[in-house]
């Protein structure tokens, strides 16, 4: 029993460290710090378990593949998630409150100097100030083109300390312990000439190059034997964290399946009693990397919809839609069969929707970055479905909620759109 325990807090400690549990998050409602704590939870439950039954099923000679060969009691698996879940966020709890009280009166706060009091530094210290109970204090600005003592609008003003000249008198007055760069890259000589002279004291610095309007995915730096690389568009998911996601894709839909195989059973035969022609609808679809797979569904639209017509969206109130297809629809029913998709690894459960080859084609010609959403694979799904965006929303907004997910993807994230999705689609009639 020791070691068991000592192998769950291993595996939590390695998942929380990956998730960046231990550093400081600007963005996580408590609701999403909760969830979070409950996506590791569980995730630390599903490693340990395939660990420990394939090393019991390897010592006993028995092929450890689709049967639990090593015994634990379920009880004891659902005590632990809530138990473990519950405390870890108490826990948490607690020390926010701590030195939250602590920032409050000014004890442990970490001064910010921003330099470039442009749009960049005016948007990093509007975060700053939004963040006051994490410890943050901008104490102000340097800047060649504004006047020393000016009070630049942001959460109540923040002053214009002086020139960029003045950094080392700052530096020496002040008890700075951060240095954010915000100016653009046609001041690179500027900004040598600001790390030579902060690279004097024991100061954190922070580059933040004005090259926004190039990133539309995360930034990550990279090594190429000694040089750094800019990767403008990398998505969150990557490495040990898309083996989990796709862990997490594999569990979940091998046990929908299961679990759902009479109800689908029963939307097969509602189908064929109500309308002549197949009970599953193929079509092709792009996904990750730009790559097209075919796409499952129960068909909910009469045989040969697009003869006359040709590929088209389909609309909220279309007269090809059956009236069995109608109810399917309503309740998201006819996506069910995509749960396959999910199992073979051509989909995730959440994730961008899939569109048909003909329309990506189009709407990569006309909004910019398009293909980015092909990062990622795509889903069942996703944050814009959750919101009520459906195919007869305009592209370009579906678009900003999908690069939403892919800038912010987290477990925590995912399991908030599985339970939005349930509510909307089966539980909260209104939302539908």
């Amino acid at each position: 029993m020791v070691f068991l325990a000592n192998f769950f807090l291993i595996i939590h400690l390695v998942i929380y460290f990956l998730q960046g549990f231990y550093r400081r998050r600007l963005k996580k409602t408590g609701i999403e710090e909760f969830l979070m704590i409950g996506a590791n939870t569980f995730l630390t439950i599903v490693i340990v378990l395939a660990i420990l039954n394939y090393l019991y099923a390897y010592s006993q000679g028995q092929a450890p593949l689709f049967r639990m060969t090593f015994k634990i009691s379920h009880g004891f698996l659902a005590v632990y998630f809530i138990v473990v879940t519950l405390l870890v966020a108490f826990l948490r709890n607690q020390v926010y409150f701590y030195f939250r009280r602590r920032f409050a009166r000014g004890l442990d706060l970490q001064n910010v100097l921003i330099i470039g009091a442009g749009e960049m530094g005016q948007k990093i210290a509007q975060k700053f100030m939004r963040y006051q109970d994490l410890g943050f204090r901008v104490i102000g600005f340097l800047d060649n083109e504004r006047q020393k003592g000016e009070k630049i609008e942001v959460n109540g003003g923040v002053e214009v300390l002086g020139s960029l000249n003045e950094l080392e008198e700052i530096l020496e007055k002040e008890n700075i312990s951060d240095v954010y760069i915000t100016l653009g890259l046609d001041n690179y000589p500027q900004i040598l000439e600001i790390f030579s002279a902060v690279h004097q004291y024991v100061v954190n610095v922070r580059l933040i190059p004005d090259l926004f309007q190039l990133l539309t995915l995360k930034a990550r730096i990279d090594d190429l034997d000694g040089y750094p690389v800019i990767s403008l568009d990398e998505p969150p998911m990557r490495g040990v964290m898309l083996v989990l996601k796709r862990v997490f894709d594999v569990v979940i839909a091998a046990g929908l399946l299961l679990l759902l195989s009479p109800l689908m059973g029963v939307i097969a035969l509602g189908i064929k009693l109500t309308s002549r022609g197949p009970v599953f609808y193929h079509q092709e679809r792009m996904g990750l990397d730009g790559k097209c797979f075919i796409m499952h569904k129960f068909r909910t639209m009469v045989v040969g919809a697009e003869e006359s017509t040709g590929p088209v969206m389909c609309q909220p109130n279309d007269p090809r839609i059956t009236k069995f297809g109608r109810f399917l629809r309503k309740y998201s029913l006819d996506e069910l069969p995509q749960l396959w998709n999910v199992l073979v690894g051509e989909m995730s459960l959440v994730g961008p929707r899939p569109e048909r080859p003909v329309f990506v084609k189009n709407f990569s010609k006309k909004i910019p970055k398009y293909m980015l959403r092909h990062k990622v694979k795509s889903g069942i799904t996703g944050w814009a479905q959750v919101h009520g965006l459906r195919q007869d929303t305009p592209i370009d907004k579906r678009m900003e909620y999908d690069f939403y997910y892919i800038q912010n993807w987290s477990f925590a994230l995912d399991l908030k759109i599985l339970w939005m999705t349930l509510k909307r689609g089966f539980i909260d009639k209104s939302l539908t």
